[in-house]
């Protein structure tokens, strides 16, 4: 299994939204291909749901801000229906894991990394450590500090029995 971690660079893309679909056909190319595969899992973080919409609320158009609302709204609708080319994945943190995003706010802020990249990367270190079977992790973003989280997970072969 390969699973992909979606950022918000991907879906502005894949929602089109003005001034943050600069790569929009790269992207819809890549989810069309993503989604013939059979091996390959995506998911959804809750903190990629809010980032987006929070981009979609600052659309100076008030027209295209209700049109790309209600697209982020459908998109919602299916992920939570299981009608959507990816997972939501919405597990809330422990204690120990918001510790862990804390105790890395200062150094990530001053390198302009917020806590929703945070929140995305702590799902990323979960999901790798819950999620048996993995063969490839990686967050899908067009940021080069989440592009850098890819991972080939090593594959424990079995001994067949004789």
């Amino acid at each position: 299994m390969h699973v992909s971690i979606i950022d918000t660079s991907i879906l502005c893309n894949i929602i089109n939204i003005p001034f943050r679909n600069q790569n929009y056909k790269v992207v819809i190319d890549e989810l069309a291909a993503l989604q013939k595969d059979k091996q390959h899992t995506l998911i959804l973080p809750l903190a990629t749901i809010i980032e987006t919409g929070n981009h979609i609320a600052h659309i100076g158009d008030g027209n295209i801000r209700r049109e790309k609302a209600q697209i982020m709204a459908d998109l919602i609708k299916r992920t939570v229906n299981d009608t959507a080319p990816w997972t939501y994945y919405g597990k809330e943190f422990e204690r120990e894991e918001l510790l862990d995003i804390s105790n890395s706010v200062v150094d990530h802020a001053l390198r302009e990394i917020g806590i929703g990249d945070l929140s995305i990367i702590q799902v990323f270190k979960k999901y790798k450590e819950t999620v048996p079977a993995i063969g490839t992790i990686r967050i899908w973003s067009l940021d080069n500090h989440l592009k850098s989280y890819y991972e080939e997970m090593p594959t424990v072969k079995r001994r067949r029995d004789r």
